[in-house]
Order: C-alpha cells, then sequence, then structure tokens
C-alpha cells in the first residue's frame, strides 16, 4: 500500500509521490475494467471519466453513486449521469448506479486488466477529483492505493455487494430527488432583479384564469434540418451575426388571438418561477414577438439558461464556428429537460416602471414538468 496525494500548495508533491489524479489515469491505461463506487460526483469529473475510458478503451465499466438518493442530486449532474449511463450502455460496456439502501459515502476504485487485478483505491477522493473546479481546488485529499491482488479482490468485493440490487438499481430505474440549480446566466445581468422563493409565491398566489401556453419550436434533434436558424436557435439563422443566447419568440396566431393576450408594444414585469424579474413585451408585426425588452438575450438566458444548469446544453461562444450544431435546441433536449413550452400567466399585481407608468405582472413558467421529486434550495 501506499499514498495518493492532493497537490495544493504549500503542501506540494514531493520526490517520489504520486496525484490521485495522475495514478487514476495511468491505471487506467492499464486496465480494461473498471468499477467505482463513491458519495459524490460532478458534472465536470463525469465527462472527463467518460474521456478516461474512451481513450484508455475501456470495455467494463461501472459506477456507483451513494448519496444523493437519501439527499437530493443536482439537476446538472444528474442529466450528465443520466447521460453517461445512456452512452455506456448504448456501447454496451456498463452503467451508472444509484445506491438507495442508505446513504453511502465510501471512494472505491478497483482497475482489472483481463480479469487479473491490476490496482485498487480507496480513501477520500470521491470523483470530483477527476476534474478540479473551484468548489474543490483548494481541497486536501489523501487516498491509498494497493496493487496486491488479495487486497484488490478486498475491495472489489465490497463494490460487487454495493452493486446487488438490494443496494442500488441503475440511475434510470430510480426516482432521484433533484435539487434546481440556479440560472447562473441571468446573475449579473443588466435590466434582471434576483427574487426570492416567498416573492415568487406572492406572486403565483395572484395569477389569473388568463394564461397562454407557448410552444418552443425546435428542430427534432440535430440532423433535422427543419427549425434551424429560426425562434430560439435563431443565432443559427444566416445574415446577421447573434449571440448564442439571443432568441426570437414568435408566437403563432391562434394564440395571440386569444382573449387577455398582453397588449402590442405595452411593457410588463415578468416575473419567472425560478426567482428573476425582468421587462418583457409583445411587438413585431402583427405583434407576433414575445421578447424582454430591453435586451434580446435576456429572454434567451432565461430560457437557455435552465437548459444549461440542467447539465443539457454548453453555451457556444462563436456559433458560426459550431458546424455540427452541438449547441441548438432540440426536441430532444426539451424532452430529456421535461418541458417544451413557458407558460405565460397573468396576475392582479401591478407595479410601477422607473418612469412611473403602471405596469401589469404576468409569471412566466418554465420549470420541468416532471414526476422526479424536487428538493427546495
Amino acid at each position: 500500500m501506499r499514498l495518493l496525494y492532493s497537490n495544493i500548495l504549500p503542501l506540494r508533491l514531493e520526490e517520489g509521490q504520486q496525484s490521485f489524479i495522475d495514478y487514476f489515469k495511468e491505471a487506467a491505461g492499464n486496465s480494461d475494467s473498471l468499477e467505482i463506487a463513491v458519495g459524490y460526483v460532478s458534472k465536470a469529473s463525469l465527462m472527463e471519466l467518460q474521456n478516461i475510458v474512451e481513450d484508455s478503451g475501456i470495455n467494463n465499466v461501472c459506477l456507483n453513486i451513494g448519496m444523493y438518493y437519501l439527499e437530493g442530486m443536482p439537476e446538472g449532474t444528474y442529466n450528465a449521469a443520466l447521460s453517461l449511463n445512456e452512452a455506456w450502455k448504448q456501447a454496451g460496456i456498463g452503467e451508472v448506479r444509484i445506491v438507495k439502501a442508505f446513504k453511502y459515502h465510501g471512494k472505491l476504485y478497483t482497475f482489472y486488466k483481463k480479469g487479473n487485478p491490476v490496482a485498487g483505491i480507496i480513501g477520500s477522493n470521491n470523483l470530483g477529483a477527476l476534474k478540479l473546479e473551484a468548489s474543490n481546488l483548494r481541497q486536501y485529499e489523501i487516498s491509498a492505493v494497493t496493487e496486491t491482488p488479495e487486497e484488490i479482490e478486498e475491495v472489489s468485493n465490497i463494490i460487487r455487494k454495493l452493486k446487488e440490487p438490494r443496494c442500488s438499481a441503475n440511475i434510470q430505474e430510480v426516482r432521484v430527488p433533484l435539487v434546481r440549480e440556479v440560472n447562473t446566466a441571468l446573475v449579473g445581468q443588466e435590466f434582471v432583479t434576483r427574487i426570492t422563493s416567498d416573492e415568487v409565491a406572492a406572486y403565483q398566489r395572484n395569477v389569473t384564469d388568463i394564461s397562454f401556453e407557448i410552444p418552443l419550436k425546435v428542430p427534432e434533434n440535430h440532423a433535422d434540418p427543419r427549425m434551424r436558424g429560426s425562434n430560439i436557435n435563431v443565432c443559427y439563422a444566416s445574415g446577421r451575426k447573434r449571440v448564442w443566447w439571443e432568441i426570437e419568440m414568435v408566437v403563432g396566431k391562434e394564440i395571440r388571438d386569444l382573449p387577455g393576450y398582453p397588449e402590442h408594444n405595452k411593457p410588463f414585469m415578468a416575473v419567472t418561477d425560478d426567482g428573476w424579474k425582468f421587462k418583457a413585451w409583445t411587438c413585431g408585426q402583427n405583434n407576433k414577438n414575445l421578447y424582454s425588452k430591453d435586451d434580446l438575450k435576456i429572454m434567451g438566458r432565461w430560457i437557455k439558461g435552465r437548459l444549461v444548469a440542467s447539465g443539457l446544453v454548453e453555451p457556444v461562444n462563436q456559433v458560426e464556428t459550431d458546424k455540427a450544431f452541438k449547441g441548438m435546441i432540440t426536441e430532444e433536449i426539451l424532452e430529456k429537460y421535461g418541458r417544451n413550452s413557458i407558460t405565460l400567466t397573468k396576475t392582479t399585481v401591478k407595479t410601477i416602471a422607473e418612469d412611473g407608468t403602471e405596469m401589469d405582472v404576468w409569471m412566466l413558467s418554465f420549470l420541468p414538468n416532471t414526476d422526479v421529486q424536487e428538493v427546495t434550495v
């Protein structure tokens, strides 16, 4: 047995010492089978694990996650884990499981090659140690590694027991409580105000029966040429360059002709179900557009920002270089998110703008319609 270290000032690696990350990658490169049972993971570490599995030619892999079934799992991490599970199952190499019998807080890793034990790691390193971020960059960890076959088998025996149905299940079969993550795309943006959950609830208690369900018109998948460059994917349209966050909400005539639809070019205050407030209005020819008033990107940062927070898409810095349309929102993405429309509902509340003008307050809703239990934070 020997130790694996973090490499953080003032305790930098000394001569002869090895970091957890370096040893993990080295052991994976010498293996064809990898089994992991940890308490916590991160979205970034799941992506890094997939890269390591692919680069190392691992053909048998299982990740068992131990703390989220009872504590709740961040939605971005949950969707990343679902995606990883789907990729491994489609490739026929493994799965992602969730411990549900109890809170499992151990950190175990075993590596095998052609059925022979290569290495076993036990210690304080959760999977997040594979990809250091701001949250764990200064977090010092110590683990122990063994290359003794009998000791590796002992670690493997625990992991195998945790994989049994009495202890865990595939992540797709488990109703994991979700912790909704803050839409950071709106943090610090001009013309946008963050409000509390109590304030949101107060507005929700004053909603009226005047409500409109506005579908998000998107391609079926990334290969579908329809609806590219329009609506919330307008950044992919030819012509004027637009940033990824800019969208155009085009509302169908059958909706905007309904009684009570917001008046043309009359600003109102929009309050979102996830705690943001900004001015919006309906405008354009035949009143067909629903926009955030002061900055077209605000509505995009609200809608697309929710999908980013959920771990289903990453922002694209230069849309013109995204030839594979990786940043395009599709029906497949919205289905995974659990919502393919936004709801615009009038309230009885009035507010006063900076110029003294009275404005109606409307609720905008885009939180998922999901049967997964939600943990409020």
